[in-house]
């Protein structure tokens, strides 16, 4: 959604930052997990936390414990620790890089984040099932733009 001279900039101190900061804490405080919940599969080692390493790796493939770290806005120590367990569950491959270590999705690890993604997309399609496609397309683009700024906030590699 590209901005023109139409378009008047949100303020600090506006309703509609004030509107927007209300409705992203009742989202946080409601949290995803109730739909999310029973979506991670039959894998003790994937849950909320260490599903998000694997979703960054289908996203952006393999990389760097570094930039998996800061992707993910963690620790060193944490993202470690997570991707330890997915490695020791098979779902993830570690090889050293130099001084640094590659992390890389491996097929039992494709092959969950698809079996994830499935069932979060059914259970999210339950929540929107009064939605429009429109509506949908118009959350999603914004949702997107949300990210794609906080990432650039954050400065975080693309």
């Amino acid at each position: 959604m590209p901005s023109g001279p139409d378009r008047v900039p949100i303020v600090p101190g506006s309703a509609v930052l004030s509107r927007v900061e209300r409705e992203v804490t009742v989202l946080l405080r409601r949290s995803m997990e109730d739909v999310w919940a029973a979506g991670y599969g039959s894998d003790p080692a994937v849950d909320r936390f260490t599903y998000s390493v694997l979703a960054l790796l289908d996203e952006h493939g393999p990389q760097d414990l570094t930039t998996l770290t800061a992707r993910l806005g963690l620790t060193k120590a944490t993202a470690s620790r997570r991707v330890s367990r997915l490695s020791g569950a098979g779902l993830v491959e570690t090889e050293p890089e130099g001084r640094a270590m590659r992390v890389a999705l491996t097929p039992a690890g494709d092959a969950q984040v698809a079996r994830v993604r499935g069932g979060r997309a059914a259970r999210l399609g339950e929540v929107l099932a009064g939605w429009s496609t429109e509506d949908g397309d118009t959350l999603a683009a914004l949702l997107h733009r949300l990210n794609t700024d906080l990432d650039s906030h954050r400065r975080l590699p693309s």
